[in-house]
């Protein structure tokens, strides 16, 4: 596809008029969810590239902040729903002419892959290109009806065997009768490692017998594991791609409107002193605050609340020397100075960049705090959001509070 780029718009040439449902199985695009397996073979207009392109990017860009943002499953699939019809709608055989579905399976497939090559550059991009497509997924399946389920479970291939009646009923002896409601499947145990951790399914000689109800996640974890797969060997395409003066800068500013993993810094901070963090920190936002707040009363703070305290205070112009000596202040009162330089001071140099693989780490960004950044939920955990981790009285209080901090 990818050598198959004009400079002038080609208008798209589906086979005309309506079709049956067997013209639909054998057309380039046989099913409304696909799997993305075979890289399209056709010719796309350079207008077209990058419109599909800056489209997907739109929608996962969305559903990363309908995760953050959502209540609730319900509300976060409602939402993936909405933005994903919006720029790619699928509509079912039974509402559109075969013409319009071609043209929107076709919008769809070509975008996947013309990001999948697009964030297939580093780790990390692969990582969150993998996330966002495999949400967008389940989803889909999630909303669509019985028969493009069938059609998409056909394809997948899961290797999945119903329980024959006296597996079945042996089945239902072991579990006390709790599975007679619903259909059971075998699958190998390396394929439903997140249900056997859940203890949503019955294991036996190696065997998984999942309920029907949950096939979806074998589904998707399969989905996500090719998808990683495939993304990590379309890295290696890139290289070809050197010189393309066509692609590749399509390709790049794909990937660099992919913000949300680290802070980005303007380059304007000016420099502060460890004397002026706590007069600065009644300006902080409040996760930041909260951090502060809890070092000042505990005289320490967990690895990972040092670790977003710390990179914040990097990032708003606290030199090395003076966040080592901040450090050391904030906590004397528990630890002495040979204890400090021991276990906290490699750390510190660590981020920034001194020590270790010499790595410029950059300040979290609010998605990575919300999303990306792991929450103990005990009395010592104090990183984080306080809009995500707090129960509403007691982010009442802490806004109340922090209204009047610092006078």
């Amino acid at each position: 596809m990818y050598s198959q780029i004009r400079q002038s718009r080609v208008a798209p040439n589906p086979t005309s008029g309506s079709a049956s449902f067997e013209q639909l199985l054998n057309s380039p695009y046989p099913s409304r969810l696909s799997l993305y397996e075979t890289p399209p073979d056709l010719e796309v207009s350079i207008e077209e590239f990058e419109t599909f392109a800056l489209d997907r990017l739109k929608v996962l860009k969305e559903i990363e902040l309908a995760v953050i943002r959502g209540p609730n499953a319900e509300t976060t699939q409602k939402k993936i729903i909405e933005i994903s019809t919006k720029y790619f709608p699928l509509s079912s055989r039974k509402v559109k002419s075969f013409n319009d579905i071609i043209q929107q399976r076709r919008k769809d497939y070509i975008s996947h892959f013309i990001l999948r090559l697009s964030f297939s550059r580093t780790e990390e991009l692969r990582n969150w290109f993998v996330k966002q497509e495999s949400l967008l997924f389940k989803a889909r399946f999630q909303e669509f009806d019985n028969e493009d389920r069938s059609t998409l479970f056909k394809q997948a291939n899961l290797d999945l065997v119903q329980l024959s009646e006296s597996e079945y009923a042996e089945l239902n002896t072991l579990t006390n009768g709790f599975c007679k409601n619903d259909t059971f499947y075998k699958a190998s145990f390396e394929k439903a490692f997140d249900l056997i951790s859940s203890r949503k399914v019955f294991v036996k000689n190696g065997f998984a017998f999942v309920p029907s109800l949950e096939l979806i996640v074998l589904l998707v974890d399969d989905f996500k594991q090719k998808l990683s797969e495939q993304s990590l060997i379309c890295s290696r395409a890139l290289p070809k791609l050197e010189g393309d003066d066509r692609l590749l800068p399509v390709l790049q500013n794909m990937s660099a409107q992919y913000s949300t993993s680290e802070y980005q810094s303007s380059g304007v901070a000016g420099e502060i002193s460890s004397s002026d963090v706590d007069k600065l920190s009644k300006f902080f936002p409040p996760c930041m605050l909260n951090l502060h707040q809890a070092l000042k009363e505990k005289s320490h703070l967990k690895h990972s609340g040092r670790m977003q305290y710390g990179l914040f205070l990097k990032g708003i112009g606290l030199k090395l020397q003076e966040a080592l000596i901040f450090w050391k202040s904030s906590f004397s009162k528990h630890v002495n100075e040979q204890k400090f330089n021991k276990d906290y001071a490699y750390n510190i140099r660590h981020n920034y960049g001194v020590e270790g693989r010499r790595s410029n780490y950059s300040p979290y960004s609010c998605a990575k705090i919300i999303v990306g950044f792991g929450f103990g939920g005990n009395s010592d955990d104090v990183h984080g959001c306080p809009f995500k981790t707090f129960s509403p009285n007691r982010l009442k209080q802490f806004l109340n509070a922090a209204s009047s901090y610092g006078g």
